[in-house]
């Protein structure tokens, strides 16, 4: 089964999915900013509960605090080396956008008057194996919609590719679980409490199927070109990335 999470690291650069499915880690820093993402996610789980709330703000201060508590118990391994002074002051330095999110929340009305099915679903498709969890699935209408949540930052309009063709990957995986047709999904960036819906296109449908092909041939031991705008400065496998690609990159 390919991942969507695959087609992610795809999308960065090719290469690091050959480098993942030699069985070497993404070595992840535990900053700060590495945590506060782990907190806006927590938080933006409780959006569709601050909308309604007569008191937005304390509403979400107090899911804040609470998400402090729990959050070490929902991320345990992610969590086990960071101190709780590191921890507390990534609570710190969230607390001021919860002000914009309350402002912004009452423009989001269309996908909060939907109903919460499930967080984080696991989904399969048989069909173009490929498996993943979207953020969370919401009903809208009959019809369940997936969506996802991101935690950095927001392009000025839309939303930007990585995320429309992620988001393009778990509407194929909800069409073949429910059978109906998949339209558009939500991107909610947690930040600014502002979510942005996505029509669901061809073009972008095609593309998704296309890298799940070139993905399974780099599991077979292919690896793939590197790409002139890979990510290099920030890569974790930059040392054992300089070696010669096998014939068949040509394909990728």
């Amino acid at each position: 089964m390919i991942k969507v999470s695959d087609i992610t690291t795809y999308l960065k650069c090719p290469r690091m999915c050959y480098f993942t499915n030699k069985g070497h880690d993404i070595i992840i820093e535990f900053s700060s900013g590495y945590i506060e993402r782990i907190i806006f996610k927590e938080l933006a789980l409780t959006y569709d509960s601050a909308v309604w709330a007569n008191e937005k703000l304390s509403f979400l201060k107090t899911e804040l605090e609470r998400i402090s508590n729990e959050v070490r118990v929902i991320y345990p391994a992610e969590l086990q080396s960071v101190s709780d002074e590191t921890l507390n002051k990534s609570i710190a330095e969230i607390s001021p956008f919860l002000e914009r999110i309350c402002t912004n929340l009452s423009t989001n009305s269309e996908f909060y008057m939907g109903e919460f099915i499930e967080d984080e679903p696991i989904l399969r498709s048989i069909k173009f194996e490929i498996t993943g969890s979207p953020d969370r699935l919401v009903k809208i209408g009959e019809n369940l919609i997936p969506s996802i949540i991101k935690t950095g930052k927001m392009p000025e309009n839309g939303v930007w590719q990585t995320d429309r063709l992620q988001l393009t990957a778990y509407s194929i995986l909800v069409e073949e679980k429910y059978g109906y047709i998949i339209e558009k999904g939500f991107v909610e960036y947690a930040r600014w409490g502002i979510v942005r819906p996505v029509v669901i296109k061809r073009n972008e449908r095609r593309k998704v199927l296309q890298i799940k092909e070139r993905i399974k041939k780099i599991h077979a031991g292919f690896m793939p070109e590197k790409p002139d705008d890979a990510p290099c400065q920030y890569c974790r496998f930059s040392g054992i990335c300089d070696v010669k690609s096998t014939l068949a990159s040509k394909f990728f």
